[in-house]
């Protein structure tokens, strides 16, 4: 431990005149290493890494043969190093079973994880591990499994659909007709169900908590139960859904399904309307992260990292919207975080942090628009983590760069590690999977110019030996075994050994920015009470003003502390605190100012088991619209996992007309009440009979209890 302290100085002393790759207020990068203040993480060969991250010695060797992967040549040693690392870790992830680890700490396979992690790397660097582990996420019903999430999971968390562009990926690498086989029906029956049950014709989105940011204090208000996180329409879980539907609709075209290719279709072209209609924000330039509420809706402005890279890279942000998206996310000198601005008064977890798989996508997100910063930005945030933790950590603290200080993290983490790979294969590289072809497209930043070398890389029967010159944006020139292309194309039945020569042109089409924010925290949410009309709530710190919302719609905004509403007013009453520089807080709990209609009966506990319906008939005093909401109990499992949500079918005089669901609200806590979400309503004076019945769309993902209580109904006057 001495000795290597004493070395460090010495290292940077004989290279004080190099310059850096890139750096900015917080660290450096250079061709061999990472300095972060007194601080330093140095590639001592490409299979060695060594850093004195807070005072403590952190040491990578590589342990495993790495001869059977694709080897990377290239005259900045960092690079090598961070691809080393990222493959050896790889190796490491595959378990005894032939399934891909979760991480170091964690075990098992997670749909979310798994998925992610085979988009980015995975389907051609693990690709049997990567079939395995999919296939060991489908249920008994043929369906793909929702194992983690809000409130008993499945349909609040709805993400489980990234398993479908993951098996698409697989087969885009492989050509693999069997394997499309084998997953096409388990995708389309998936998206059947999933469409049927979470897809809002009002908005043209599915409902469902935000993908991967599956712990709910992080990224909601507190006063969202898990019924009001599922019905949120968030960025990420809507591109989830239009990549699956894309990607289910290529399978479906080549297994010659043409009428359920137009269905899918037909979804996603509604979901990508859906999107850009409702979740941009022209003034800022970039999509909020989602759109919520109870009786009233109000767009939760943050950006959301995962969401914005893939609405780019999957096309849902289209040609100048692309671009200034590019531009306009915020970002810090760590990365790009989960989400921005934060949230005072939660730790880091997704909250305040960044997941190097999330900024891995935005790499790739800010190539495909051009964005030579957003590029060397990114690739910065993930080397310097791999360089500083010697290893790939989950994820880190935003504003500090270290992985000390998150709730929970581990080593060796799949979609980090993944990720990390990504940048060698589909950003220096260019490489992009196409259903009968391999296509390649390097984004290449002026200050990693270089040849660099990618040698065995195999893809479907041919061997590639690759070699990219130069920087830029662009391709000069492609050769296939010395013979200029006119396309950088490769075909899918290449046989045998082969080499690719790429010329970039070194030159970018854009002279694009970064939007470089620093650390932001939105100021705390308003706690409101009601009183004869009146709203009031307590002074917030670093609050300037208030913003008074009804109905969704913003009506006024005060300096004082109280406001009159109008008698006239409708709806949802939330309150706003807005700091100096424009930063808005979460909005207040909803109070309702409608008119109401409630009903109580004997509590009553409906299982799966007992397969009992329940039955109540309301009179209703005028016609219109209104919104149903259920007084229910469901101790079967706790607020933040598991896969027993209650789920049950809604009939109204005799006619289906939805979903309704019960989520979990703690383990074995049968007395804490609360109420689903609203279901709106055409209804007509007079007397209406609401049944809840138990059928197949109404299975959860246990599929076995599928408990909760009720105890009254009420209905609100829209």
């Amino acid at each position: 431990m001495k000795k290597y302290l004493l070395l460090i100085p010495m290292a940077i002393l004989a290279s004080c005149q190099e310059k850096a790759i890139y750096e900015n207020g917080s660290y450096s990068m250079y061709a061999d290493r990472i300095v972060q203040g007194e601080y330093t993480g140095i590639a001592e060969s490409p299979y060695k890494i060594v850093s004195n991250l807070d005072g403590e010695e952190y040491v990578w060797e590589k342990k495993n043969d790495l001869s059977a992967f694709p080897t990377l040549e290239t005259p900045y040693l960092i690079e090598e190093a961070a691809y080393n690392i990222g493959v050896d870790e790889c190796i490491n992830a595959v378990e005894p079973d032939g399934t891909l680890r979760t991480g170091l700490e964690w075990g098992g396979v997670w749909t979310r994880d798994v998925s992610y992690s085979i988009i980015h790397s995975m389907s051609y660097m693990q690709t049997e591990a990567a079939k395995t582990s999919l296939m060991c996420k489908v249920n008994s019903k043929g369906e793909i499994i929702q194992d983690t999430g809000t409130g008993g999971a499945w349909p609040c968390s709805t993400d489980r659909e990234i398993w479908v562009g993951a098996a698409w990926e697989i087969y885009k690498v492989t050509g693999d007709l069997e394997w499309l086989k084998t997953v096409y029906p388990i995708a389309k029956k998936s998206l059947e169900v999933d469409m049927r049950t979470v897809f809002e014709n009002e908005t043209n989105l599915v409902k469902g908590e935000s993908s991967f940011i599956d712990w709910r204090e992080q990224s909601y208000p507190r006063w969202m139960e898990p019924a009001d996180i599922y019905d949120t329409k968030c960025l990420g879980t809507n591109m989830v859904f239009y990549i699956a539907l894309t990607s289910a609709a290529e399978m479906g075209r080549i297994l010659g399904d043409e009428e359920t290719v137009k269905y899918f279709e037909n979804m996603a072209s509604l979901i990508k309307k859906g999107i850009n209609d409702n979740l941009w924000m022209e003034d800022l330039g970039y999509y909020a992260q989602y759109l919520g509420g109870r009786n009233d809706d109000l767009l939760y402005t943050k950006s959301e990292t995962l969401g914005q890279a893939l609405s780019i890279l999957w096309g849902v942000a289209e040609g100048d919207r692309a671009v200034r998206l590019s531009e306009n996310m915020p970002v810090v000198d760590y990365g790009a975080p989960v989400f921005w601005p934060w949230i005072p008064d939660i730790p880091p977890y997704h909250n305040q942090a960044v997941w190097p798989f999330v900024q891995s996508y935005w790499i790739h997100a800010s190539a495909k628009a051009g964005n030579e910063q957003g590029v060397l930005h990114g690739v910065g945030a993930v080397w310097r983590a791999a360089m500083m933790y010697a290893t790939n950590k989950e994820n880190y603290v935003a504003d500090t760069g270290n992985w000390r200080g998150t709730q929970i993290n581990s080593s060796n983490m799949l979609w980090s590690l993944s990720g990390n790979i990504s940048i060698t294969f589909k950003l220096l590289m260019g490489m992009n999977f196409g259903a009968d072809q391999l296509n390649f497209a390097p984004v290449v930043p002026r200050n990693l110019k270089a040849d660099r070398t990618v040698r065995n890389f195999h893809y479907r029967k041919a061997t590639l030996d690759i070699t990219v010159s130069g920087y830029g944006d662009s391709i000069k020139s492609f050769k296939l075994d010395g013979k200029k292309m006119d396309e950088a194309v490769i075909p899918g039945n290449l046989e045998g050994h082969h080499t690719v020569e790429i010329e970039m042109s070194d030159s970018f089409a854009r002279k694009l920015k970064i939007n470089h924010q620093p650390a932001c925290w939105t100021p705390m949410m308003p706690v409101v009470t009601l009183q004869e009309g009146v709203v009031s709530w307590d002074k917030i710190e670093g609050a300037v003003r208030y913003e008074i919302y009804v109905g969704g719609e913003k009506k006024d905004e005060t300096v004082e502390l109280k406001y009159e509403l109008s008698p006239e007013w409708t709806g949802d009453v939330q309150v706003v605190a807005v700091a100096s520089d424009g930063t808005p807080s979460f909005p207040s709990a909803p109070y309702n100012i409608s008119t109401k209609i409630s009903k109580t009966f004997p509590e009553i506990k409906l299982t799966k088991e007992s397969g009992k319906e329940f039955k109540v008939d309301v009179d209703v005093p005028e016609s219109g619209e209104w919104a149903l909401t259920w007084n229910y109990a469901n101790g079967t499992g706790p607020v933040n996992t598991d896969n027993n949500c209650g789920i049950r079918m809604l009939y109204v005089d005799g006619q289906k007309v939805g979903i309704n669901i019960f989520p979990h609200r703690g383990t074995d806590d049968w007395n804490n009440w609360g109420w689903t979400i609203p279901e709106k309503l055409t209804l007509s004076k007079g007397s209406h009979t609401f049944i809840l019945k138990c059928e197949s769309d109404s299975d959860n993902m246990d599929l076995k209890i599928n408990d909760f209580k009720i105890k009254g109904l009420r209905l609100i006057r829209l």
